[in-house]
């Protein structure tokens, strides 16, 4: 991305070298920044000596590479400014703090969401402002005015702020319409149907919330905590209650017209002749959905006790793992269907980085990793691609909403579309 010096559109090139700035954790030259962006070096050095000034960077040293002067180096100050993730997850609401590198400062997990939205709305409102509280972070909308003249016409010096927390990010399962930030009907929570996250969240907490498909608010996490490479595509499946997909490339999270890109519940698998409820054949749902799995494993005579569908999984995978053949026949069949999806995925989008992640993966992992490697080590020694299990956990949705809103308030030239402001 190359910038331009002209003065009427500064914004973009601030934002352009924080984000450059951002993406080496370690610290940048001025000379580098300037190479990257192509901006001049006078428009790169002002916007230095701001960002410096607003507490947003800060120098990280000095460089010597050959004669001349050593080179100053430039970083992110991360705790100058803080995001908040929300996951809405059918098995439970995270909350999560992430600092401006994307990086998780803080985290609590909440009951699995009701019936009763409204009531949801408040219990997470009332866990943010707790976070917040216990952290010393300020909300955006409580900074004070900036600094008064002194008696002389200079500006009474004032220390930059921390612990800034801009906004929110919202991720959660589809169908959704994100232009007027509500879900629509997100068939594992019904108590959420129709829900405007958006504007409720808003009032509840008078921060700014943006809402996104939970899919893409992983790979977003991934893309931004990892500092993944722009240039490569990369495919995302998440294996939660359900199964659903995210790729990116450039950068960029591949959204669809309207949100929807990555549903692939109805992608035919070829594995066996089952009747969906859609009417065909073989589709990824009737085997990746979680009450499928444990479906199967109570036909097939394994024990599972009456608990929520977390805990029954938890309980087929440690039957599994004791050799138990209906539950290990369960989680076989739920693994092969994963393996199916990444091969017929990995045909259509080419990916040079496969990662897979979600609350199931947790719950798997042990059985999940040998199973997911073998089936598609052939496809990957073809492409030369490669294969990563994600290192955010259970908070990779909650981590990945945080990072949404960074994408969307320093990503230059990026709008994600995904938030309604009040009186915008």
């Amino acid at each position: 991305m190359r910038g331009t010096s002209m003065a009427d559109i500064g914004s973009y090139n601030e934002k352009l070298v924080l984000q450059l700035i951002r993406a080496a954790p370690d610290g940048v030259s001025q000379s580098q920044v300037v190479r990257t962006s192509g901006l001049s070096r006078q428009t790169v050095s002002l916007i230095a000596r701001r960002l410096l000034l607003e507490g947003l960077i800060e120098t990280a040293g000095q460089r010597i590479s050959g004669p001349g002067k050593p080179t100053t180096l430039l970083r992110t100050v991360a705790d100058s400014r803080w995001t908040i993730g929300l996951h809405v997850d059918p098995a439970h609401l995270t909350v999560v703090i992430c600092d401006l590198q994307g990086n998780p400062v803080d985290s609590t997990t909440l009951g699995a969401p009701t019936e009763d939205a409204g009531a949801d709305i408040a219990r997470i409102a009332a866990e943010i402002e707790r976070l917040c509280a216990h952290h010393g972070a300020v909300m955006i909308h409580d900074l004070p005015a900036p600094a008064a003249q002194s008696g002389d016409g200079g500006s009474v010096p004032q220390s930059p702020p921390r612990r800034v927390v801009l906004g929110i990010g919202v991720a959660a399962p589809a169908p959704m319409d994100v232009a007027a930030g509500e879900l629509t009907t997100p068939p594992w929570l019904p108590g959420w149907h129709g829900a405007a996250v958006v504007a409720d969240l808003e009032a509840a907490t008078g921060l700014p919330v943006l809402l996104d498909k939970d899919t893409n608010a992983a790979l977003t996490g991934e893309i931004w905590a990892g500092h993944l490479p722009a240039e490569e595509t990369v495919l995302y499946l998440y294996l939660s209650h359900g199964v659903g997909s995210a790729v990116s490339a450039d950068g960029r999270v591949h959204r669809g017209s309207s949100t929807q890109a990555g549903e692939i519940g109805h992608l035919p698998t070829g594995l066996a002749d089952e009747i969906c409820r859609c009417g065909r054949h073989g589709c990824l749902n009737l085997f990746t959905d979680a009450r499928r799995m444990i479906e199967r494993a109570t036909a097939a005579g394994a024990k599972v006790g009456p608990h929520d569908i977390s805990a029954a999984v938890d309980a087929i995978v440690a039957a599994a793992e004791r050799g138990e053949s209906a539950a290990l026949q369960a989680v076989e069949q739920h693994l092969d269907a994963v393996v199916a999806a990444l091969e017929i995925l990995s045909s259509i989008h080419d990916p040079q980085r496969i990662i897979v992640g979600g609350p199931m993966l947790t719950a798997l992992l042990p059985l999940a990793t040998p199973r997911i490697r073998e089936g598609t080590a052939a496809r990957l020694v073809e492409t030369g691609g490669t294969l990563h299990f994600s290192e955010l956990g259970n908070a990779a949705g909650a981590i990945g909403a945080a990072c949404l809103f960074l994408e969307e308030e320093l990503s230059p030239g990026r709008r994600l579309g995904a938030r309604a402001r009040s009186g915008s």
